[in-house]
């Protein structure tokens, strides 16, 4: 497993950490619809995060304010970014223990929705070289993985610009896949991504890393959580 310090180039300029550079209303605020959609299942309308933005006295520019920090993205009057929240259908499904199901933005986001929440559920994806199922469970701190050697790649687009977000870079990049050799068939063939495989440790330590602080609460230590699969 790589430990924390291993993990400074994955986890520089994470959610988190744009998070915590908030003003705290606004921190309030992105709270707020992260719980909207844990709770709901749905996409919050603009709209409602406008109202949201006034109940904790804060204009309506808060919404760029967060659009600006890459916290949230309002498209056709509805939150379609939330990291780790997508408000549009993704490869990655996850079903929280007593929630309604939500698609994540991508394999990360995904890994760290349990720890977000703290609760157990079941990720299922699809590696995207031949659409071979993924699942991954979490119950009570352990984490088990199908097929047993399904890794995570970390990826990111190399020909997208600087004016590009990390939903338009990383996100659609950042997946799962049914074994080590896959992913590495599959980098073969993506010489426009730089990129990295995660074995299954190392990418929930990713995702614990950047979500688990988001709804306020500690990140889980690594030692909280032990992974069943093969690595």
């Amino acid at each position: 497993m790589t430990d924390s310090n291993g993990l400074a180039r994955f986890t520089g300029g994470s959610i988190a950490g744009r998070q915590a550079r908030l003003p705290a209303p606004l921190g309030d605020l992105h709270r707020a619809v992260l719980r909207r959609f844990l709770e709901t299942g749905a996409a919050p309308t603009a709209r409602w995060v406008r109202q949201a933005a006034a109940e904790l006295g804060l204009d309506a520019a808060a919404v760029d304010e967060l659009d600006a920090a890459d916290a949230i993205h309002v498209s056709n009057g509805v939150v379609t970014v939330a990291y780790p929240f997508s408000g549009t259908p993704t490869p990655h499904r996850v079903e929280l223990d007593g929630l309604p199901p939500v698609y994540a933005m991508c394999a990360i986001d995904a890994l760290g929705l349990p720890l977000m929440a703290g609760r157990d559920g079941q990720i299922t994806s699809a590696d995207p070289r031949d659409g071979a199922p993924v699942v991954v469970s979490a119950h009570g701190g352990t984490w088990t993985w199908s097929p047993p050697g399904a890794v995570v790649v970390i990826a990111r687009a190399t020909d997208c610009g600087t004016e590009c977000g990390s939903f338009e870079t990383m996100c659609p990049n950042t997946v799962f896949h049914a074994s080590r050799e896959s992913a590495r068939a599959y980098l073969a063939g993506r010489g426009d991504l730089d990129a990295e495989i995660l074995d299954q440790d190392t990418a929930v330590e990713r995702g614990r890393l950047n979500f688990g602080p988001l709804l306020g609460g500690p990140a889980r230590p690594p030692g909280d959580w032990k992974t069943r699969g093969q690595r």
